[in-house]
C-alpha cells in the first residue's frame, strides 16, 4: 500500500525530469528611443543624485529594492540617502561633472543591461581639484513609471597612466 502512496510522486518526478531546460534569454532589438532613456538614466542619476546630492530624486530613477555593488559593499537607497545627508552638511565642498562612455547597451527579457565608463572631473572655484574613473554596469527595468535602475555594480579604475 505503501507503494501505491509514492506512485502519484513517481510520476510528478519523471514528468518535470522530461522537460526542457529554460533557454538563456538572448538580446532584443533596443529601439533608439530605449537606448538614449538608458543613457539619460544614467546621465540624469549622476548628475541629480551624485553631483547636487539630492536624495529626493532617488524615488524618481531608482526601484524600491534597488541596491548598489561599489568596492565590497552593499548600498541600498537608505545607505545612499545616509551618505549624500552627509555629503550635503561638508563645506566647502567640490563640484562634480559626469561624463560616460557607454561600451554596450542591450535589452534581455524586458531589462536593459548596460556596461560604462563613468568619469568625474572635481572643481572648485573654477579650479580642477580632481578626477575620478569607474567602470560600471547597471540594469534598467520598465516600470508605471518609466525605466529605473534596479541594480548598478561599481569599480574604481586607479592610476590609468
Amino acid at each position: 500500500m505503501k507503494q501505491l502512496s509514492l506512485l502519484p510522486l513517481f510520476f510528478l518526478i519523471s514528468f518535470t525530469a522530461c522537460q526542457q531546460p529554460d533557454k538563456p534569454q538572448s538580446p532584443q532589438s533596443l529601439t533608439t528611443q530605449e537606448e538614449e532613456a538608458a543613457k539619460a538614466l544614467i546621465q540624469n542619476i549622476f548628475d541629480d543624485i551624485w553631483s547636487d546630492l539630492d536624495s529626493t530624486k532617488l524615488a524618481h530613477y531608482h526601484t524600491d529594492d534597488f541596491y548598489l555593488l561599489e568596492q565590497g559593499k552593499v548600498w541600498g537607497n537608505a545607505e545612499i540617502k545616509n551618505y549624500l545627508r552627509e555629503a550635503n552638511s561638508r563645506t566647502n565642498r567640490a563640484l562634480r561633472t559626469n561624463r560616460m562612455e557607454f561600451i554596450s547597451i542591450e535589452k534581455i527579457d524586458g531589462h536593459i543591461l548596460m556596461a560604462y565608463d563613468n568619469y568625474a572631473d572635481f572643481t572648485r572655484a573654477d579650479t580642477l581639484v580632481g578626477q575620478a574613473h569607474w567602470l560600471e554596469s547597471a540594469v534598467a527595468t520598465l516600470t508605471e513609471q518609466g525605466w529605473k535602475l534596479k541594480m548598478m555594480h561599481s569599480t574604481r579604475v586607479r592610476n590609468e597612466n
